[in-house]
């Protein structure tokens, strides 16, 4: 367990809650600026690449006014509970899979807590994103980078681009997101290559420790892929569940329900710490930690 890290999430953490004018007090001169240059981009319509810190003391670019950038920006962090579970979690010579890079601030947490000796397989499949992906972690020597999307089986998508600044919902379905937040999030249909994580791992030897699955949706179709290593290697695993709104993808609950039948059991972190999940018939955005029993 990385107890320093932890600690140093926390206070990051902290610096992002509150009013406005307390978050103004703690960082003033980072804060305003951030939020002038994103509202520049956003009447400008234009993206602007810039580099961050981040918690941990490492360095990545974003690109303004996407809205994780913006926060990373701001705050040094992103989504506080599956970080902290990534540092519970990783270790010196620990190999991660990262599905669903953007990009790619878990991938260099990851690459920072496994070391020489681990390895970050990343996936990522939208090219625009990919790019901004390749731009921060294709210096790290213990990171693969995958420019493809995992799903079931090996096939070519059509995938949903919705721009740079609404990367993070690119998806084979529709944008997982609020509607009085999409204004402007218009998609472009590209198709992107495909691959099963069971066929992945046959071909490349990885033997993943833990797996992280981010995909917008495409959750329950990833997992389909992977009865292989879910039986044969057993690794922790985090999903993403939220059922923001209707479509044609599978509820979160499926996904959940999936992987109970494999022998793995559902953690949630609350109050900063693990507890016993509770499936839910539909479930608000979350990150679900997965261990085999």
């Amino acid at each position: 367990m990385n107890e320093e890290l932890l600690d140093k999430l926390k206070r990051h953490a902290a610096r992002s809650r509150g009013g406005t004018l307390e978050k103004v007090m703690r960082a003033p001169a980072r804060l305003i600026y951030s939020k002038l240059l994103e509202k520049q981009c956003i009447r400008n319509n234009t993206a602007k690449k810039v580099k961050t810190p981040t918690f941990w003391g490492g360095e990545m670019t974003v690109v303004f006014p996407e809205a994780i950038s913006c926060f990373l920006y701001r705050y040094g962090f992103f989504e506080e509970n599956l970080t902290a579970i990534v540092l519970d979690h990783l270790k010196q010579g620990s190999v991660f899979f990262d599905i669903g890079t953007h990009f790619g601030y878990f991938s260099l947490l990851a690459s920072s807590l496994v070391g020489p000796e681990g390895r970050v397989h990343s996936f990522e499949p939208t090219p625009s994103t990919f790019d901004i992906c390749s731009a921060n972690l294709a210096h790290r020597p213990n990171v693969i980078l995958n420019n493809m999307a995992v799903w079931s089986e090996a096939a070519t998508l059509s995938f949903k681009d919705y721009g740079v600044r609404f990367s993070a919902f690119n998806s084979i379905y529709g944008a997982k997101i609020a509607e009085e937040k999409a204004q402007g999030a218009v998609a472009r249909e590209i198709d992107i290559r495909a691959e099963s994580l069971d066929r992945y791992i046959e071909a490349s030897g990885a033997r993943p420790d833990f797996i992280k699955i981010d995909a917008e949706s495409a959750e329950y179709d990833i997992l389909q892929g992977m009865e292989r290593t879910l039986t044969q290697i057993r690794p922790a695993i985090t999903v993403e569940v939220g059922d923001i709104q209707g479509g044609d993808f599978i509820d979160s609950r499926e996904a959940v329900e999936h992987l109970l039948k494999y022998g793995y059991r559902a953690y949630q972190r609350q109050d900063g710490r693990l507890v016993p999940h509770q499936t839910k018939q539909e479930y608000r955005y979350d990150n679900l930690l997965f261990l085999p029993e």
